[in-house]
């Protein structure tokens, strides 16, 4: 009788047991779906549409941070105040058009800010999708992730604006392989605005917990110094610079990190596609092509063309760039610090990117562009923030010319610059000693052979240049000071009398092939109009076999020969240059020739001695 009594007690424990277990699992159910929905309310909220996020991309781990605190009320609604997404602007990458017009003043208003549309950045979600600009064959390389170590991400900023700074950041996040992320490293260098300061601190630890990390300086160090700053904290294998207003594709790291994995002497950049700072469209052109960087004699980065078959050949392998640009780069860590990191003694921005281009090249490395490699930036028209008062671009490409360039290659600097001199380039003892230490090359040897001869200097191949007289009228041929950043046209000016080693509006050369040119643009005579337009060389070895034909005619309108008695006579018309009739601020013509017509004759300021005879 008692051993029934203690089975039926012990049945009824076992019930209300089960029963209270079953009510636990209930309750921690509704709360975590509480919790979710909270969650998902939240990102709504504040990101806009979930389909920003690239579901696609398989390498793409879902974000679960380890949340430092809760999010507040009052934060969420800062966060959607600084970031108030309009549903669809700017998905896919696409432009979006203001047509209200209180929403174009707004946005007017705002533009200085930021020197981009700062109001239609920051209605754009910071998970906004974006196109694959990869060639396809990119989509089909595999990686093994357990051979390509980790990478460390340094986005150093000042006063940048939120939504494309968060932007980025989110780009990096939703689009790499968190196998691969070590840490993505904030620098803030001495920001004034106030949502830079604890909002973004509390905003990076609640949705990214540690593996995104602030540092600040209290004084404006400058880019150089605040990168320096982001590299010596960096723990991961890789460092990787970015900009901070910067959108990051599909894919974009992997063959980064596997180009640095097969040979640690090797800096690469990705194909850096133009996001609009007018409509902050995601613009790419053909993923089939793409340039590589070079520099101008006045100490600037620019780009040049490739071989348009040799990448056709090879689509997913890493292209040899000369320069780079210098905002978005990978580097092995410990090979950053064994050739020099950066030059601590330049200060805030610029030349940085050339000193360094130099010096991976003539030191025993190697730099490129990676076709598979996309990533987004606003080119902005000009800086939102303050050099300071100093030319600290000037002064930084002094240094680097003063090292990396043998004294036969300074001067053609210094005909850009002949201000610079006179100026105090500081103390180069240990950047000299850094290059006697690497055995580095010289830099004839980094022309002929990274540039392979293709980088135009004045007086080689050369038959004249400086100034172009006309022995009639006293006029030179000039620029008039327009861009040659654009299509312009060539006119007349009083001669200066400036020495052949300064590069004024008025220095032209008459190349061995029959260019006149300056360094980056041809004289092209103009079909319609009989004009000379000032356009972008064209080079016909680098035109694919099916528009070579084509150019080769359209490059004979580039083809010049100045005989001995003075006529400029253009290669595709046969006509030559007249000022006749033209007076100073003229646009000069073609006419049909006449050997008579003094008018027709012109004179360059020096010759090649082969020339003459």
């Amino acid at each position: 009788m008692v051993t029934l009594k203690l089975r039926r007690r012990c049945r009824s424990d076992l019930i209300r047991l089960s029963f209270l277990l079953i009510s636990a699992v209930f309750v921690i159910f509704l709360l975590s779906k509480s919790k979710t929905n909270d969650q998902d309310y939240m990102s709504d909220d504040i990101f806009g549409s979930s389909n920003g996020l690239d579901r696609n991309n398989e390498a793409l781990i879902k974000s679960n941070p380890t949340v430092i605190k809760q999010l507040s009320a009052k934060e969420a609604e800062l966060y959607h105040k600084l970031n108030p997404v309009i549903k669809g602007w700017g998905e896919d990458g696409k432009p979006v058009y203001i047509t209200d017009p209180e929403e174009k003043t707004l946005a007017k208003k705002q533009f200085d800010k930021g020197a981009f549309d700062v109001y239609i950045s920051d209605r754009i979600s910071p998970n906004r999708s974006l196109p694959d600009p990869r060639p396809n064959e990119c989509a089909e390389v595999s990686y093994d992730y357990s051979k390509l170590g980790t990478s460390s991400i340094v986005i150093i900023f000042t006063d940048e604006i939120w939504s494309a700074l968060i932007r980025t950041i989110w780009s990096v996040w939703n689009r790499t392989p968190h196998r691969l992320l070590k840490e993505i490293i904030l620098v803030d260098d001495a920001s004034k605005q106030s949502e830079l300061q604890d909002t973004l601190r509390n905003y990076c630890s609640y949705y990214f917990g540690d593996k995104v990390k602030l540092f600040r300086s209290d004084k404006r160090i400058g880019l150089i110094r605040a990168r320096l700053m982001g590299a010596k904290a960096a723990s991961g294998d890789v460092i990787v610079f970015l900009d901070s207003h910067c959108e990051a594709t599909n894919g974009w790291l992997e063959p980064l990190m596997y180009t640095i994995a097969q040979n640690p002497k090797h800096v690469v950049c990705p194909v850096i596609d133009v996001i609009s700072d007018k409509t902050l469209a995601y613009n790419f052109g053909t993923p089939y092509y793409f340039q590589i960087g070079s520099f101008t004699w006045s100490g600037h980065f620019t780009w040049m063309d490739l071989d348009e078959e040799k990448l056709l050949a090879n689509p997913t392998k890493p292209v040899a760039s000369p320069t780079m640009a210098g905002g978005l780069l990978a580097v092995n860590r410990n090979y950053f610090f064994s050739i020099g990191s950066y030059d601590e003694a330049m200060e805030i921005w610029g030349g940085e990117n050339l000193e360094m281009s130099f010096r991976i090249w003539q030191c025993g490395g190697n730099l490129s562009i990676h076709p598979c490699s996309h990533v987004g930036h606003i080119f902005r028209d000009y800086h939102p923030y303050s050099f300071q008062g100093k030319d600290t671009h000037g002064i930084n490409t002094l240094r680097t010319m003063l090292v990396w360039m043998d004294p036969a290659y300074q001067r053609y600097f210094f005909m850009h610059r002949p201000d610079m001199l006179k100026k105090n380039a500081g103390d180069l003892t240990a950047r000299l000693e850094l290059k006697e230490q690497l055995q580095c090359k010289s830099f004839k040897w980094y022309l002929d052979n990274v540039f392979e001869g293709r980088k135009f200097i004045y007086d080689q191949n050369a038959d004249g240049w400086g100034t172009v007289r006309n022995r009639k009228s006293g006029l030179c041929l000039d620029t008039l000071n327009e861009s040659e950043e654009k299509t312009y046209k060539l006119g007349l000016f009083p001669c200066e009398a400036r020495p052949d080693d300064q590069y004024t509006n008025q220095f032209l050369t008459l190349t061995n092939d029959g260019e006149l040119r300056r360094e980056e643009v041809c004289a092209t005579a103009s079909e319609k109009d009989g004009y000379i337009k000032m356009e972008k060389c064209m080079i016909v070895d680098f035109a694919t076999k099916k528009s070579r034909a084509a150019m080769v005619q359209e490059k004979k309108k580039q083809r010049w020969k100045h005989s001995k008695n003075g006529l400029i006579v253009n290669g595709a018309f046969g006509q030559c240059l007249s000022a006749k009739r033209l007076k100073s601020m003229s646009k000069i013509k073609l006419v049909d020739c006449n050997p008579y017509d003094p008018y027709q004759k012109w004179k360059f300021q020096t010759y090649a001695s082969v020339y003459l005879t």
